[in-house]
């Protein structure tokens, strides 16, 4: 059985007039999301964030770069 590293992340959100911009926001991913997955995301207030359908995952060092139908995520691994 897999099981799910909680990874601390600051989360980018751009691309989106439809809901609140993120810009370097502390937060927490349980797992990186495959093609076709809903990425999920808890804020450190306690939000929620549930994207949209993922369409493209690119990893760079310490940077991943998730793309969804509606927005594209920046999430910077944290310390």
């Amino acid at each position: 059985m897999l099981k799910a590293q909680p990874k601390k992340v600051l989360i980018t959100r751009t691309g989106s007039s439809n809901h609140e911009r993120l810009n370097h926001a502390p937060g927490l991913v349980m797992f990186i999301p495959s093609v076709g997955e809903s990425m999920r995301m808890f804020l450190e207030s306690g939000k929620l964030v549930q994207t949209s359908p993922v369409t493209r995952v690119k990893s760079e060092g310490d940077e991943i770069v998730v793309e969804t139908r509606n927005s594209k995520y920046l999430l910077e691994l944290a310390a």
